[in-house]
């Protein structure tokens, strides 16, 4: 990674997770994990600034075509079309404009773009930027970044989960095309039953400090299945890096578990290494009840939400990984794209897919 990228990073609000105090996210104490998150919130960094270039961080997903990186943030799609679309009125009758338009395209001033990927990361061209109207208002509405590979020779396309990060200033010295993301090696056939039962435990033990008398039993359904597009009876495990010479193991776990006659399903997301001196919680366990075919909230109130698609994501300014992730919601299956940095625990993007 080279030095000017690395302060690029910086400037951009530190955007792949700096803590609000400013310490520096290589020296978090190991000691003391942080706290875990109660979901991914719509989050974003994505602003202007004194020049009038458009920077920070968006989630997004590659294709066969192109990439495509989002926003829900409503500021940041009320500000563009203040500033490129004068012909579309203020929030919040924007809403009804935006809905009613299906897309307008603004060009906003942008020094440079790059994308992060399980691959590595590699700068990348921005070719146009869409705002969506949603049926939903603004809660609905979008901002799309559509992005534009430069492969060197031999660069594989990047497909699949990203994290665009628009640079506050540019970043000269960095190689051309991708800059690999070093070879981690997946967690062995006997490392992932360790780590799936050492999630388990732990889930099993929050939730029944917290329903006290629930007896939860292990459920008759099928065996898990791991690393797959499941979304019951499922785990994903994956090594991710923690710091330049650090590799921790991410497990987001959705199983079905038995109450007396109910069927419930416990999900949450851990972190930890393969000695088992590492215990972190990136989510505040869940617990859903199954009724037929349909999840849902097992008291009243409760969050209808469980995790799955974990990839690591090459963080642009440091040498470590991000982890992108989809957030369901069970009651409708609505779903919202987010990035967390471990380290600290820091959610550095996420978006609304549909609302």
């Amino acid at each position: 990674m080279s030095r000017p990228l690395a302060a690029a990073g910086v400037a951009l609000l530190c955007l792949s997770g700096c803590p609000a105090g400013g310490r520096s996210p290589e020296g978090a104490s190991r000691d003391r994990a942080p706290a875990p998150l109660d979901s991914l919130a719509i989050a974003s960094d994505a602003r202007f600034d004194s020049l009038g270039f458009l920077a920070g961080s968006f989630v997004g997903e590659g294709t066969e075509r192109a990439v495509h990186l989002i926003s829900s943030d409503t500021s940041l799609i009320a500000e563009l079309a203040r500033r490129y679309a004068p012909g579309l009125p203020p929030a919040p009758a924007l809403w009804d404009a935006l809905r009613l338009r299906g897309q307008v395209a603004v060009s906003p001033r942008i020094h440079q773009a790059m994308v992060g990927s399980p691959l590595g990361h590699t700068e990348v061209k921005v070719t146009a930027l869409l705002l969506h109207g949603g049926r939903c208002g603004g809660t609905g509405a979008q901002a799309e970044l559509v992005v534009e590979d430069r492969p060197e020779p031999g660069d594989p396309p990047l497909r699949g989960p990203v994290l665009g990060s628009i640079l506050a200033s540019e970043a000269p010295g960095e190689q051309p095309g991708l800059v690999r993301r070093p070879e981690v090696s997946p967690p062995g056939p006997g490392l992932v039953d360790t780590l799936i039962a050492r999630t388990r435990r732990d889930l099993d033990s929050t939730l029944a400090a917290a329903h006290p008398g629930l007896g939860l039993e292990p459920s008759t359904a099928q065996p898990l299945e791991v690393n797959t597009l499941a979304d019951l009876d499922a785990a994903d495990v994956i090594a991710v890096r923690m710091a330049e010479a650090e590799v921790g193991y991410a497990v987001s776990l959705r199983e079905r578990r038995r109450a007396g006659t109910d069927t419930l399903v416990e999900a949450g997301v851990m972190l930890w290494d393969s000695a088992g001196t590492r215990r972190q919680a990136l989510f505040r366990p869940v617990l859903l009840r199954l009724s037929g075919a349909r999840l849902e909230p097992y008291q009243p109130g409760g969050r209808p939400l469980y995790w799955r698609r974990l990839q690591p994501i090459s963080d642009v300014a440091y040498p470590r990984d991000n982890i992108w992730m989809e957030q369901v919601d069970a009651r409708d299956g609505r779903v919202i794209w987010g990035v967390v940095q471990p380290k600290e625990n820091v959610v550095v993007a996420a978006a609304k897919v549909s609302c």
